[in-house]
């Protein structure tokens, strides 16, 4: 390997480093999982059920609770259920909020989904319930939903993507490998002693 090769890649290693942290933590936001945390599985002698929550952490503000029926035989996903969703503040089903979950509003159209806004942080019961004509499964968890972090925190990415643009500039710059000046073949010749010539 030579010399240029070598500088080369020592220069490009902090850059690339800096790349993966950029993304790493610049757009979390961006790239989320599909479907979220499961937060309850169940099984009987023909379907299964699971059920996702995002974002994670829990907090107060918009979740997405997303079900996905199976076979419990195959695996195949099973379409076109009727679910209802109900979250309630816990000890107090009088304030509960109820929505069918649908495919529409799932990004994994495998699922069906229901955006709730969760109005303040607390322990959430969550109860769902999953009707087919032969049969029907209840699942049902508690959540402890954090607080709305503050708007700062969700907007800085956006503003503070700059600032890894100029990092990543700054650290390129530095270890940029300098060129050292080659003598021309007129200069060398000229250098060469009287006895060489």
């Amino acid at each position: 390997m030579t010399t240029d090769h070598r500088h080369r890649i020592t220069s490009s290693a902090p850059a690339a480093l800096i790349c993966i942290l950029a993304h790493t933590v610049i757009w979390p936001s961006v790239a989320s999982a599909d479907a979220g945390t499961i937060r309850a599985s169940q099984r009987n002698a023909t379907y299964q059920v699971t059920v996702f929550t995002d974002p994670t952490p829990l907090r107060a503000g918009p979740v997405d609770v997303s079900v996905f029926v199976q076979d419990a035989n195959t695996g195949q996903p099973i379409l076109g259920n009727s679910i209802d969703i109900e979250i309630a503040p816990r000890g107090l089903p009088s304030e509960q909020i109820r929505i069918e979950a649908t495919s529409a509003a799932a990004s994994n159209k495998l699922f069906q989904a229901a955006n709730f806004d969760l109005p303040h942080a607390g322990w959430w019961t969550f109860t769902v319930d999953v009707h087919r004509p032969s049969d029907s499964m209840r699942l049902q968890f508690e959540l402890d939903a954090a607080d709305t972090p503050p708007t700062w925190i969700s907007l800085w990415p956006w503003f503070g993507w700059p600032f890894f643009a100029i990092a990543l500039f700054a650290v390129s710059s530095v270890f940029r490998p300098t060129r050292t000046a080659r003598p021309s073949s007129a200069a060398a010749s000229d250098q060469m002693s009287p006895s060489t010539r």
